[in-house]
């Protein structure tokens, strides 16, 4: 008897863009002088979180900032994103002329042994890290400045056994680590939980953070 054929499809699945900025040292050295100059009270977010420790957190209107530097990372970033929605969304060039980007960004400077635990970044579809400076993490330091990505379907794990443990992508389960590049940008949804391991270095590591809800123009 001949075999049933079989469909197999990636249900829930959630989409992870990397994107490497070309030619970006020139920039990110830039980006990475001023950060480190306004790296003081009159451009701190206000609010301390609970979940930081040894990071100093910007402002979240770093998108709108008049720096040639930052005009040039925000063109980037919004080029990124507004590619992503087009594709995943399949909408025509009419229907994204339709749409209006809102976003909120910042910096952060980590020193040695700060950390951010989980979050997700409420508010917004969209989410993106650009990485200015990764640091100067040890060799043995493994796990220092990791962004870990955490598997959203809350219950994935509830039970493992041989018909589970050795799935292959896309149906893998579990977190997803990355180690950030200069000029390295990741967009993903924002409802992704993630942490970022304490860093050990002593240069301090610099990324750029943005949110993003998206709407219809009236």
């Amino acid at each position: 008897m001949a075999r049933p054929t079989q469909t197999i499809q990636a249900m829930f699945a959630t989409p992870f863009v990397q994107v490497q900025m070309p030619d970006a040292a020139p920039l990110l050295a830039e980006l990475r002088a001023l950060f480190l100059a306004r790296e003081t009270d009159e451009y701190r977010y206000p609010l301390e979180r609970a979940t930081q420790r040894g990071v100093y957190e910007s402002r979240f209107d770093l998108f709108k900032w008049d720096d040639a530097p930052v005009k040039k990372m925000v063109a980037f970033c919004h080029g990124t994103l507004s590619s992503v929605v087009m594709r995943i969304n399949q909408y025509t060039e009419a229907e994204m002329d339709k749409l209006d980007f809102h976003y909120e960004a910042w910096f952060h400077v980590t020193r040695t042994g700060g950390f951010q635990g989980l979050h997700i970044h409420p508010n917004a579809s969209w989410s993106g890290i650009i990485c200015v400076d990764p640091g100067d993490s040890p060799e043995d330091a493994d796990y220092s400045g990791v962004v870990r990505y955490h598997d959203p379907r809350l219950h994935i794990t509830m039970h493992e056994d041989a018909g589970n443990r050795q799935l292959v992508p896309p149906f893998t389960t579990g977190g997803y680590d990355v180690r950030h590049a200069p000029g390295q940008l990741i967009v993903m949804p924002s409802y992704l939980h993630h942490e970022i391991f304490p860093y050990m270095g002593k240069r301090p590591r610099i990324v750029v953070a943005f949110n993003c809800a998206i709407t219809r123009k009236p």
